[in-house]
Parts: structure tokens; C-alpha cells; sequence
């Protein structure tokens, strides 16, 4: 072997090693330090991309869940609000059924009641027009999904939640009605009662079920249907049928169009006859049921309930109704992109997230739009009679107050009171089935992430402990070898001696 001085090649590799084992016990120092297996990209470089990934994953779900959070929270704030107008609600209506009851009820009385509606009235505005979370307004109608056009046919449009276009300011909906509703419908053709005798007839409509008796000493036809007829009216509001007469044909109808809308005439005494449904004898009975409303919407066929549809479907859920003589044919309505948007998951898409619309709840937007009173108008009333309006028109001098129309006041209390309790069950189904689930479910994915993640940036311990300890070992070996390699160059003073 040689003997060399200028260049000790064993010195050299022995550093060479000691350099490694230098940079592999400051690796593991500062893995056993912070704790992670990939500190920088050169210890994983494709471990490294996929735990960032799973990093920003988890972030953006964590925020998720704030924000559904957040949006859980404003619905409670709302359903706490909307709790309170219920009982307002109900404490006006107990006031308009006192207003109902005007045989012991004095002026005084019915004054004092008057005042405690005009109050409660006062304080459901206030409490729509106050009710914020945060710096936004819920029940003013700020945060409803607002209808910029719609057909005279459609009523009382309740949007709850609907899903737009990406970057579509507004959308139109087009309405085909494509069966129409009826009502429920009999006709007694050449109904003759002899003069003289009587017929007892059950009438049975949708209110519920009065006897009547009818008597003519007129022995003609026309004469005999007009009594008949008046007869059926004076029962209207006990039975829910009216009736119109045409010639010598009785024509009952029910108040309203529907499968719900059932009609029924049975003889219970005496005998009178028909044209063309054979005789009406004891026993014999006539029967007709009301159809419903059938529409279609952007494509998918629904069937209403009468001619009231609650809509649910992935684009569009909403509530609404038809006017009573609603033809076939198209109507629409045009909204614009408003509401709440709540970002439940981490993508701009819509399976990640959900628009909602709160409808106003102030006394000018509750109760329903007027339609005909057919019921009033055949029972001696005029053609102009209606029913429905809104809770502002039971204030003191309007139209519907305790004095003018305690009646139809109790007709707009309870729709009001079922609006109420319609959006406070929707929101509470959406918290409760939506919200809710939404963050476990989003905590059991957040979990999963971490844990995956973990197992690829995390450092295990024992594992790390065990490689710092053995590179300790060599670099403490390295550092001896090469001060052994280091003195390996005197050994050539002995060749000089």
C-alpha cells in the first residue's frame, strides 16, 4: 500500500460519512422537533403535494361547517321571531272570535278588542321589521326570493328555495295548466215537487250535512226549481253547496274546485223527479266529486291539491295558488336571484349549497288574496262579495276589523296563522334534515381527511426515535473513525527517523 501525506483518501471517505450521518441526525432532530415526517418537499415531494391537497380540503370543510353553523344559528334567530307572531296571531284571533259572539257582547266591549288587534298588529311589524342576525333583516322580506312579474292567475307565490343558473341574475318559470280543476257538480234536471206536498233532501258538501224540506203550492216548474234553490242557499254556510237554477234544472256546485270537494243529495221523505237521472225517490241518491288542478312546470308534471300546489322538486320549491276559473293554457312568473345563499360545502356548484327564501311576514303580506265569495253571493249577497284580504285590513275603519267583517277576519287570521307555521316548519325541516346532518356529515369527512393526512405528514415517533438513535451512533462512530484517518499521515515520520 501506499504511503501518502498531501491527499489522505481514508480521511476523505471518512468525512464523506460523517457528513451523511450529519445530515441525517439533523433530519431526524428536526422531524422528532416539529413533529412532521415531511417538513420541506425534498423529504416527500409527491406526499407532499397530496397532504397539501388533503390540507386545503380540510380548511375549506372546516369553514363549511362555520358557515352552516352560521346559517343554523340564523334560522333559530328567525323561528324564535316567528314564534312570537304566532302567539300575537292567536291572541288576535281570540279576539275576533269574541267579536263573533255579539249577542252578550256590548260596542265597549268590542271597542276594547279592537284596540288589543290594532296593538298586536302594531308589534308583528315591529318584530318583522326589527328581527336581524347580524346586519340582516329576516322577515321583512330583504331575504325573500322576490317575484319580479306574474300572472294575474297565480296567487299568494311563496318561494322557499330555488336554484339558479350560474351567473343568471333572474329566472322565468312557465306554468302550463294542462287540466283544469272542477268543481263538484249535480245537476237536477226537471225537478218537480207536486203541489201541494213536500221533499226532505240531505244535501252533503264539503262544511258538512243539513236536512231541508221543501214545499210548493206552485205548479210549475220554474217556480218549484227557485224554491228549491233558495232552499239549498240558506243552508250554504252549514254545507259548503250553493246552489243557481236555470229553467226548470237545479244546479248545485261545491264552494271550491277539488278531489277534497265532495257533493251529495239524498231523498229522505217525499218524492220529486227528474228528467234525466230517473225518479228521486226515498233512498235514491245522487253523487259528484271535484277534480284537481294538473300543471306542468319547466318540463315536470304536478298535481295541486284543488287548485293549491306546494312545488318541491330540485329546482324549484314553492308554494301557490290558482284562481278558482283558472283556464287552461300558460302562465308564468319571473323572479330575480335573491334570498339566502348557504354555502354548505366547498365547491361553487349547486349540490353544495342551497337558496332560500324567507317570504315577508308583516301584516301587509299576511292572510291571502281575495277571491270570490261564492257562498255570500248565492246566499242573497252581491256579486262583489269576496273573501280573503290581508292582516292590515282588520285594523280599526278598515274593511275586515271586529265591526265591518269579524267573519272574514277569522278567515284571514288562520291563513295567516298557517303561513306562520308553514315557514316555521320548513325552516325547522331545513335545520333539523339539512343543517344539521350536513355538519356531522362534514365532521365525519373532516375526520377522514385528517387521519389521511396524518398518515402521510405526521411523524411517527418510535419509528424516527430508533433512525435518530442509530444516526447518533454513526455520527458519534464517524467523528472517532475520522480522527483515526487523521493520524493515519504520521505514521510516515517513522520512515523518516
Amino acid at each position: 500500500m501506499g504511503l501518502r501525506i498531501n491527499t489522505n483518501t481514508t480521511a476523505i471517505r471518512a468525512l464523506r460519512n460523517l457528513r451523511i450521518n450529519d445530515r441525517n441526525q439533523a433530519r431526524s432532530l428536526e422531524r422528532l422537533s416539529t413533529g412532521l415526517r415531511i417538513v420541506r418537499a425534498s423529504d416527500d415531494p409527491s406526499g407532499l403535494v397530496i397532504s397539501e391537497q388533503l390540507r386545503t380540503q380540510i380548511s375549506s370543510l372546516n369553514q363549511a361547517v362555520d358557515n352552516t353553523q352560521n346559517a343554523s344559528n340564523l334560522i333559530a334567530t328567525a323561528d324564535a321571531a316567528l314564534s312570537e307572531l304566532a302567539d300575537l296571531l292567536i291572541k288576535i284571533r281570540d279576539s275576533v272570535t269574541f267579536a263573533l259572539n255579539t249577542g252578550p257582547s256590548s260596542p265597549e266591549q268590542i271597542e276594547a278588542e279592537q284596540d288589543s288587534v290594532d296593538q298586536a298588529i302594531s308589534a308583528i311589524d315591529r318584530i318583522a321589521n326589527t328581527t336581524r342576525f347580524a346586519d340582516s333583516s329576516l322577515l321583512n322580506g330583504n331575504r325573500s326570493i322576490q317575484v319580479l312579474a306574474n300572472s294575474n292567475e297565480i296567487n299568494d307565490l311563496n318561494l322557499r328555495s330555488v336554484n339558479f343558473a350560474a351567473g343568471a341574475t333572474s329566472a322565468t318559470y312557465q306554468v302550463t295548466v294542462n287540466v283544469s280543476g272542477e268543481f263538484a257538480l249535480l245537476s237536477l234536471d226537471g225537478f218537480d215537487v207536486p203541489a201541494g206536498s213536500s221533499v226532505t233532501l240531505r244535501i252533503t258538501g264539503p262544511r258538512g250535512t243539513a236536512d231541508l224540506t221543501v214545499g210548493t203550492s206552485a205548479t210549475d216548474a220554474t217556480s218549484q226549481v227557485v224554491a228549491v234553490t233558495s232552499a239549498v242557499n240558506r243552508l250554504a254556510a252549514f254545507t259548503g253547496v250553493f246552489a243557481s237554477n236555470i229553467g226548470d234544472t237545479v244546479r248545485l256546485r261545491s264552494e271550491d274546485v277539488g278531489a277534497d270537494q265532495a257533493i251529495s243529495v239524498e231523498v229522505i221523505d217525499g218524492d220529486g223527479t227528474t228528467d234525466n237521472a230517473g225518479a228521486l225517490t226515498v233512498g235514491t241518491r245522487r253523487f259528484d266529486v271535484g277534480e284537481n288542478y294538473e300543471l306542468n312546470i319547466n318540463g315536470v308534471q304536478f298535481e295541486g291539491s284543488g287548485r293549491r300546489f306546494s312545488i318541491v322538486s330540485q329546482f324549484l320549491d314553492a308554494e301557490f295558488s290558482l284562481e278558482p276559473l283558472t283556464a287552461l293554457g300558460v302562465y308564468s312568473f319571473r323572479i330575480r336571484n335573491s334570498g339566502m345563499f348557504f354555502q354548505l360545502n366547498t365547491e361553487p356548484l349547486p349540490t353544495d349549497g342551497i337558496q332560500v327564501g324567507v317570504r315577508p311576514m308583516n301584516a301587509a303580506t299576511l292572510g291571502f288574496e281575495e277571491i270570490d265569495d261564492f257562498i255570500t253571493q248565492h246566499n242573497g249577497g252581491d256579486l262583489a262579495d269576496m273573501q280573503g284580504g290581508f292582516l292590515t285590513s282588520l285594523r280599526t275603519g278598515a274593511a275586515n276589523d271586529l265591526v265591518n267583517d269579524p267573519g272574514n277576519a277569522a278567515l284571514i287570521v288562520s291563513e295567516s296563522l298557517n303561513s306562520v307555521n308553514a315557514l316555521r316548519g320548513y325552516l325547522g325541516a331545513l335545520q333539523a334534515q339539512t343543517l344539521e346532518p350536513n355538519i356531522d356529515a362534514l365532521g365525519v369527512a373532516i375526520e377522514n381527511l385528517q387521519a389521511s393526512e396524518s398518515s402521510i405528514r405526521d411523524l411517527d415517533f418510535a419509528e424516527e426515535t430508533s433512525t435518530f438513535t442509530r444516526n447518533q451512533i454513526l455520527f458519534q462512530a464517524g467523528t472517532a473513525v475520522l480522527a483515526s484517518a487523521n493520524l493515519i499521515p504520521q505514521t510516515v515520520l517513522t520512515l523518516l527517523r
